[in-house]
């Protein structure tokens, strides 16, 4: 078995929105098993409200609320994820991401460059899944002190939810980054499409130039195909893990906040009220190192499509000033200006459900708002 339906099929397992395909279980009954999946997940969390008492007041209350809402916020977020699920299967699309990316390759291998987009996909898929793994191991480790009978089962929750969604983010990565290859093999076939037009208006003698001409218009079609095919996969994409990055970055965003002031929180004033302890340190700084991480990635995959993109527009318009007057040369000219109109028209790019575009600009957005928060929180006087 391929490690991508390995990786799939434990993602469906715990429920999450990406599926390769639904022959296996009709659509009822995968409504049902997730369904099944998302009262179990309800009910470990209603268990796990039982011990709030205890972990409110047992040691600080700052520290307690923080956790508090952590929990709340793994809860909220898994829940989306599994929720997502169901509002797939109940407007079922016929198109899946999966089924838009072999159209791509299909597409593709026309213009000679089959498997090099899929290059190191069971690798990639593997990263996924065993970056979902570390982080789960990591935070049980970090915690691994602090368990005692009246936590387990909310550490056990917490686990278990940050597995889900880091390997739900992190399959979002692998499907973004193979989209980006696609593009990208866009703009290495029009950087050799220009290289062989230079080449043809030298050496070339004028039986040879027709047919190269029809050449160039079979491929500048092609790729017209490719760009639309991409725009439809990064919309597919965007659709079905719109709901759940909404909670996943909105997580994210808690996490790089509360957890930056929680080591300061407990550096500082905790340090004075109880001593140093090293144990309470290690749990935020493992959630910090993983947010940032894929949350960096996202935006930079974000950022990287849409330079790729422009590499697209820039190689047209290379290609378009390089034209004579020719009959042939003509008529690619006027693919070239429709591809580019394509382009601008239908931008790919990633978002979440359209209310903000993952790109770098995003990422330095959220930074500043973290910083922004955090210094307001500094500025409180919690010894009071």
């Amino acid at each position: 078995m391929k490690v991508e339906n390995i990786v799939i099929f434990l993602h469906n397992l715990l429920g999450g929105p990406i599926a390769k395909d639904d022959h296996r279980l009709t659509p009822l009954q995968m409504c049902i098993y997730t369904t099944t999946v998302i009262g179990t997940s309800v009910a470990l969390f209603t268990l796990c409200l039982f011990d709030l008492h205890r972990m409110l007041y047992s040691r600080d209350l700052v520290l307690s609320v923080i956790d508090l809402l952590m929990l709340l916020g793994i809860a909220t977020t898994v829940l989306a994820i599994q929720s997502s699920t169901v509002i797939k299967h109940l407007t079922k699309s016929r198109v899946s991401i999966f089924q838009c990316l072999d159209d791509i390759d299909a597409h593709l291998y026309t213009l000679n460059i089959g498997g090099e987009p899929t290059h190191n996909l069971s690798r990639n898929w593997l990263v996924a899944a065993v970056g979902a793994i570390v982080i789960s191991l990591a935070y049980l480790l970090a915690i691994a002190l602090r368990i005692n009978q009246a936590n387990t089962l909310i550490f056990a929750f917490k686990a278990y939810g940050m597995f889900v969604i880091f390997l739900m983010h992190g399959m979002f990565l692998v499907l973004c980054y193979q989209i980006w290859q696609r593009i990208r093999c866009m703009v290495v076939h029009l950087g050799k499409m220009i290289a062989s037009f230079k080449r043809q208006n030298i050496i070339s003698n004028n039986s040879d130039k027709g047919n190269v001409g029809l050449r160039f218009c079979r491929d500048l079609q092609t790729l017209a195909i490719v760009q639309w095919q991409c725009f439809r996969a990064c919309n597919r994409l965007n659709d079905e893990c719109g709901l759940s990055n909404v909670s996943i970055f909105g997580m994210f965003f808690y996490v790089l906040t509360a957890k930056s002031f929680q080591l300061f929180y407990i550096c500082s004033i905790e340090f004075k009220r109880h001593g140093f302890t090293f144990t309470h340190l290690i749990e935020p700084t493992v959630l910090i190192i993983a947010v940032f991480l894929y949350f960096f990635t996202s935006a930079y995959l974000g950022e990287m499509v849409l330079r790729e993109t422009q590499l697209v527009i820039n190689n047209l318009h290379k290609f378009e000033s390089m034209h004579t007057t020719s009959q042939h040369k003509i008529n690619q000219s006027e693919l070239v200006e429709q591809l580019g109109n394509q382009i601008v028209h239908q931008p790919i790019c990633f978002n979440v459900i359209n209310f903000f575009q993952i790109d770098l600009k995003f990422f330095h957005l959220v930074m500043a708002s973290v910083a922004t928060y955090l210094i307001i929180l500094l500025q409180f006087d919690f010894q009071n």
